[in-house]
């Protein structure tokens, strides 16, 4: 939960930042590691738990897999912006963990409305409880304003027709609703970060009037990439409705299939400050690659390929207000698997002119093809063969030469010197399908020039021109290499 604390002279025991942001971590390049099994607190018959909030953004299938082998087999939503409460539960349900949602209570904000949107952005998913979290400071309101604030919150909840709790600390309620025990009849899941992870603890901890607690929220530290997260016991009221059979299928003896479940879905905007890309895990897979576009207004160009493995990656695009697409494949023992279909979202608000609807998502099944020795000819001027000497002031292509095959992590662009010649100029396009569309343009004062290309398994090429007496000269013939 995005905790917000209420003040020093309650600081130890008020709650504390429960689901801080991640923004800054690029936690998808880093291998998942399961943290060592917890079982929960099994004496009180509760589950090891895991809250989140939209601070989190969308959660992965390695992640939430990843949280099963930890012993996690509850997860708790939180339902501030809709797109990320419904991908969350989603993603949760699907892999077999039973669900709750909590509803951030603001009270400068209409009560009523808040409790009624929660349960919106909850509707079809199976949450067992809806929690009020009980902990923003109230300001300047009295404990009595407060009091019956909450009050018209669990009876707004209630309306619904589903089991209500409160989630609070006891800082919280000790400094601003009096210690009331106006609710002890409600559940109650608490948070105490003191590592303590047993309910029978309430004997010492006890506050508000409660006989028991149900749930108690002893940690926040980071889980399964997820930076923010919640730990939690909990006794939990919803029962699974996906059963996932989690043995490892026999090797078939061929590479993987195509993932699916692409996120962000086609189509969607993305509305926070980073993207978070995902497909499905496959079994047996150790590599994915998620290759990413953008949409220039008028084609799509190659932006950058990651490398992941756990099929997702958070990433920053350089250009906002614009449209990208993306594509998965993955690896097995028996080599690269083929790609699945493409996956277009909007990052910010984009007004340009759309792609064809024919390439949002087009057809993909294979890898790019790589280029031929004779790649196409630029759009604005026919290309020369390359075995014709350049003329006088051109630069002659040395290496890469057309038709070469690049392993290394980066490489080296080099041409011939130019009599009296002040500067350099590399041009290089990337093949994206049949077409060949701009990379980058380097301009140097040597005859070399070298780059770490973006994206691997596809084609590029490039050109070389010199400037002398203050003026560029034609460009060289392209020479195309695979870079593997």
């Amino acid at each position: 939960m995005n905790k917000i604390l209420a003040a020093a002279a309650v600081a130890v025991l008020a709650l504390a930042g429960c689901s801080g942001s991640t923004e800054g971590v690029d936690d998808g390049q880093l291998p998942l590691t399961p943290a060592p099994f917890f079982a929960g607190d099994t004496q009180n018959g509760a589950e090891f738990a895991t809250d989140v909030s939209f601070w989190e953004t969308p959660l992965a299938q390695s992640q939430m897999d990843c949280f099963w082998d930890s012993g996690v087999r509850h997860v708790i939503v939180g339902t501030q912006q809709a797109d990320i409460t419904q991908q969350q539960l989603g993603m949760a349900v699907s892999r077999g963990m039973t669900v709750d949602a909590y509803v951030y209570m603001y009270w400068d904000k209409d009560i009523t409305s808040q409790v009624s949107a929660a349960f919106a952005a909850t509707t079809g998913f199976p949450i067992g409880r809806m929690w009020l979290d009980i902990e923003q400071s109230p300001g300047t309101l009295g404990s009595k304003t407060l009091i019956a604030d909450i009050q018209t919150a669990l009876g707004a909840c209630q309306s619904h027709g589903i089991t209500c709790g409160i989630y609070t600390g006891p800082g919280f309620w000790k400094s601003y609703v009096s210690n009331t025990n106006a609710f002890a009849t409600v559940p109650l899941w608490y948070a105490l970060y003191n590592f303590r992870t047993s309910l029978s603890d309430w004997s010492t901890e006890a506050f508000g009037g409660w006989a028991k607690p149900v749930a108690k929220q002893f940690a926040t530290k980071p889980l399964c990439g997820v930076g923010g997260a919640d730990w939690d016991v909990m006794q939990v009221s919803a029962t699974p409705t996906v059963v996932v059979d989690r043995g490892l299928p026999p090797d078939t003896g061929l590479p993987p299939a195509a993932p699916t479940n692409l996120y962000p879905v086609d189509g969607q905007t993305i509305t926070w400050g980073y993207a978070k890309v995902m497909s499905s895990t496959i079994p047996r897979a150790t590599q994915y690659q998620l290759a990413i576009e953008r949409w220039t207004g008028s084609a799509w160009i190659t932006y950058y390929t990651f490398a992941s493995a756990d099929a997702y990656v958070k990433f920053y695009p350089q250009i906002t207000n614009s449209i990208y697409r993306f594509r998965a494949r993955a690896m097995n023992a028996h080599g690269w698997g083929d790609w699945s279909s493409y996956a277009a979202f909007t990052y910010g608000k984009y007004t340009g002119p759309m792609p064809p609807t024919s390439s949002t998502p087009p057809p993909s099944s294979t890898t790019p093809p790589a280029p031929t020795t004779t790649p196409p000819p630029a759009p604005t001027s026919s290309t020369p063969p390359n075995n014709n000497p350049p003329p006088s002031g051109v630069p002659a292509i040395v290496a890469p030469v057309d038709g070469s095959t690049i392993s290394t992590s980066n490489v080296t662009l080099s041409c011939s010197a130019v009599t009296s010649a002040t500067s350099y100029q590399f041009a290089i396009q990337s093949q994206s399908g049949s077409n060949w569309v701009p990379y980058y343009t380097y301009t140097a004062s040597k005859t070399s020039q070298t780059f770490y290309p973006q994206t691997h398994g596809i084609g590029y090429r490039w050109q070389a021109r010199a400037m002398v007496g203050g003026v560029w000269g034609a460009w060289s013939t392209y020479a195309a290499f695979q870079y593997e």
